[in-house]
């Protein structure tokens, strides 16, 4: 019985990400508009081009080689592994025992690696040049997200990361976990900064809406991310139907309230060139050391 209802979770879990990914993408461009005095696009927009994109004939590519055909699919691939990991309404799902930090990071990092092999495999100039700048924004961005977890793993007790919103129940008040979280928030700022995928500016058809359906899920990860570890309200491994209305609101709470961080920070910050997002996370590195040091600190002073 537990296994079914685990299963029962996960499917559940997966087909709410699934729905939300592209809906929480046009409320994001939709409130950004709206912070710049403009209208905006409709928030449906994103599954109309799904829809659009889906039905163009694919090219066949002289240029490239096979790899460039399937990395969209690759890349989104790892990148809804890892957003199945992330507890949106409710923890103890299906793939709990899988649901390592460390799992989860190396599964968006093989989404990343897939777009830009895949770009530089084009042979074309613009996803080249862009593959080469995503490349260049990830050694800061993935060093610090390592540290992030470190530090994450050590305040929680266990790299498992429902164990960590058990036992932490959101992030505490301690110095060591404010500055983690504007680490976490400096890194979604900067991955959000990334706005053309190296691929996007090669592909026309289905894999064109295969790799923006991923960037939309990878956007949401962040969201439920830091979401979980924050505000974990209702979070809770039940099956009383009422504990599951109350993970359901929860959820929707920190999806609301992420999506109008991302607005307000594109609002702030703006179109941030590539220089600047490398600038951005290179100091979500800066402060994901120094939560590390003060969580060992007052380990060590415990």
């Amino acid at each position: 019985m537990i296994i079914v209802l685990t299963l029962v979770l996960q499917i559940l879990h997966a087909a709410l990400i699934l729905a939300a990914a592209p809906l929480a993408a046009g409320a994001l461009d939709w409130l950004e508009a709206r912070f710049a005095g403009r209208a905006g696009p409709p928030l449906l927009l994103p599954w109309a081009s799904l829809v659009r994109l889906s039905r163009k004939t694919p090219i066949e590519r002289e240029a490239g080689s096979p790899g460039l055909r399937y990395a969209p699919a690759a890349a989104f691939g790892a990148t809804a592994a890892a957003a199945a990991m992330v507890p949106s309404f409710t923890l103890d799902m299906a793939l709990f025992p899988l649901a390592d930090i460390l799992v989860i990071v190396s599964l968006l990092s093989v989404a990343r690696v897939a777009e830009v092999l895949a770009a530089l495999d084009a042979g074309a100039a613009l996803p080249g040049l862009a593959a080469q700048q995503a490349s260049a924004a990830a050694v800061p961005a993935e060093a610090a997200l390592v540290v992030v977890v470190f530090a994450l793993a050590l305040m929680g007790g266990s790299f498992n990361l429902d164990l960590i919103i058990e036992q932490q129940a959101g992030l505490p008040t301690a110095a060591a976990a404010w500055v983690a979280l504007a680490a976490l928030l400096a890194l979604a700022a900067a991955d959000d900064a990334r706005r053309d995928p190296p691929l996007d500016q090669h592909l026309t058809d289905t894999g064109l809406a295969i790799a923006q359906f991923a960037a939309w899920l990878r956007r949401l990860v962040w969201i439920d991310l830091i979401g979980a570890l924050v505000f974990p309200a209702g979070l809770a491994a039940s099956a009383a139907p009422l504990d599951w209305a109350l993970g359901f609101a929860g959820w929707a709470a920190r999806l609301v309230a992420g999506i109008l961080a991302l607005a307000g920070l594109r609002a702030l910050l703006g179109s941030l060139p590539a220089r600047r997002a490398r600038e951005l996370a290179g100091a979500a590195g800066l402060l994901a050391l120094v939560a590390a040091l003060l969580v060992l600190t007052g380990t060590r002073m415990a």
